[in-house]
């Protein structure tokens, strides 16, 4: 998993999210949060920075962090 884009978006979702725990690999996006003004405040921030589209229904069915970390990095990849 590429660290750099991991510590990317991690600092977009502790700001989307409010979040201020440690967000590894395995951090449950359920325990995160699940209000959909912070996952489209994600998403955008997403698109905006990272060029990548994951939408909010694409979120809701990934379980952890590093599910949505390796959906953008294959949506870069593209």
């Amino acid at each position: 998993m590429n660290e750099e884009l991991f510590d990317q978006i991690a600092g977009y979702a502790r700001i989307a999210y409010g979040y201020e725990g440690e967000i590894t690999a395995d951090t449950l996006l359920s325990d995160m949060g699940t209000k959909s003004m912070e996952m489209i405040a994600l998403t955008s921030t997403i698109e905006n920075e990272l060029d990548a589209e994951v939408t909010i229904h694409e979120i809701m069915t990934m379980k952890t962090f590093g599910e949505l970390v390796e959906r953008v990095a294959e949506e870069i990849d593209e």
